[in-house]
């Protein structure tokens, strides 16, 4: 039986059941640590459920009380009953990458750290596309997992003679969790994300009774560097803010309130919770138990065009369309998201983060914003939303990389024989009296010749007006 060492208190059953079963199938020479923190000196500290030390590994454990088939990529999971979650295994690599390198500044420095997700729900299984699938392991798996040296990518050496090294590096200043209960005027739900700019909750006012719910961005900055680098990173931050403010209020754009400061080093960005929303990514895994029709599809697209002709009417491009920035919500519900990476014509200053070219998504970004961010305009969001309808429509995209499109100097490489197939077809959900013509509507959109395409947002809100009722 591997001994355990408790350094805080379990958080829910499925940590206390993962702690139980561990320790009863590894062997005695085993160490497992539970419920610690360990911070990088910047931003909030990183919580970690589980670290098992073995014979010639040390394993960050992620634990998860998820239940029934989990599908999904490197991006998202997608679960049975319809909700979407970001992938933990990102965040999770991250973590053990800062595990890691506490054992580089100790006496331990050449010990392999890996990544596990685990499972602790019995019926939980997975159907992932994704290269790490590997890192997530069920209940069943893990005695072999974590005993077996062969499944260590890496060659490894027997590490036991470490382990007091080990634990004297990780855990001699660990502390225990505390999990974060109230955040301002907010009592913290639970933590859905973390990334190295944020960390997203949700969570409930204290106060308020008519919409209490909302979804907490929590920002941070680096107190220890230069003061122009500090503003360099709160300008960042609050550039959602200053598109937002531009923006105003509008159905199809999601609502947020002030930012508010938190901490000596964090602020906060209260958004619109969205009952039953989830990302339109999901809609195009087709988990749903009921197919979009046509009308429902073309609604959508249209719901997006007026925000974006909204958001473009006030002066500001999202530059960043993609399935994951639209939610949508049963009644018709579609909003814009996430306007980081907006551009603001009033402040072309403001209007390049850094780092915005890396996060451009290279699937859905127009090329002349791939190719100089700052040329987007009008017609870039509407490339964009373009490409998003084709794949709502043949649930495929067009192409995974902009930059091969450009270099082959061809025209999006639309396949128009699927698409008129899906909208010409009797029986199917995208079935529609002219097909033709909506084909032609997302050509035209998809034009890599900005000149080529739809001049305005509003041509398109007309004719997907027309097309939609037929």
């Amino acid at each position: 039986m591997a001994h355990v060492h408790r350094i805080a208190e379990p958080e829910n059953q499925s940590e206390t059941k993962a702690i139980r079963t561990l320790a009863s199938v590894l062997p005695d020479n085993y160490l497992i640590f539970h419920n610690f923190e360990l911070t990088t000196g910047r931003g909030l500290p990183y919580e970690y459920d589980l670290c098992v030390i073995g014979d010639y590994a040390v394993w960050h454990v992620e634990v998860k009380g998820y239940r029934g088939t989990i599908r999904g990529d490197q991006h998202q999971w997608v679960f049975e009953n319809g909700n979407v979650m970001p992938s933990p295994i990102p965040l999770a690599n991250k973590k053990t990458k800062i595990l890691a390198s506490k054992l580089k500044q100790g006496s331990a420095r050449d010990v392999f750290v890996e990544t596990c997700v685990l499972l602790t729900d019995d019926k939980a299984r997975v159907r992932l596309r994704d290269d790490q699938a590997s890192k997530v392991i069920t209940l069943a798996e893990a005695a072999e997992h974590f005993t077996d040296s062969s499944r260590i990518p890496v060659r490894v050496n027997n590490i036991e003679r470490h382990h007091d090294a080990i634990c004297k590096t990780l855990f001699g200043s660990a502390r225990p969790g505390k999990r974060i209960k109230r955040i301002g005027l907010y009592d913290v739900i639970e933590r859905i994300n973390q990334t190295e700019r944020s960390t997203v909750f949700l969570a409930k006012h204290r106060y308020i009774r008519t919409r209490p719910q909302t979804i907490l961005k929590v920002f941070h900055f680096d107190l220890y560097t230069s003061e122009a680098e500090k503003e360099r990173q709160i300008q960042a931050i609050f550039h959602d803010q200053d598109a937002m403010r531009l923006v105003g209020v509008h159905p199809n754009i999601i609502d947020t309130s002030d930012m508010f400061a938190w901490d000596d080093n964090k602020f906060v960005l209260p958004t619109e919770y969205v009952e039953r929303g989830r990302p339109l990514s999901v809609l195009l895994e087709k988990q749903e138990d009921r197919a979009l029709s046509w009308k429902e599809k073309a609604d959508i697209i249209a719901k997006m065009a007026r925000g974006l002709q909204h958001a473009h009417a006030h002066g500001v491009i999202h530059r960043d369309v993609r399935p994951l920035n639209v939610v949508v919500a049963p009644g018709g519900v579609v909003k814009l998201v996430n306007f980081d990476l907006a551009l603001l014509r009033g402040a072309p200053e403001l209007s390049t983060p850094k780092g915005l070219e890396k996060r451009l998504d290279r699937r859905y970004v127009a090329p002349e914003v791939f190719a100089d961010p700052g040329r987007a305009n009008e017609r870039s969001d509407i490339y964009s939303l373009g490409i998003v309808f084709y794949e709502l429509i043949t649930s495929q995209r067009p192409y995974e990389d902009i930059e091969r499109v450009v270099a082959a100097g061809n025209e999006t490489p639309l396949d128009r024989d699927l698409l008129l197939a899906e909208l010409s077809t009797p029986g199917s959900e995208d079935f529609m009296k002219s097909p033709e013509d909506a084909s032609g509507v997302i050509e035209r959109m998809t034009r890599q010749d900005p000149a080529e395409r739809y001049e305005t947002i509003a041509e398109i809100i007309e004719d997907l007006s027309i097309l939609r009722d037929e």
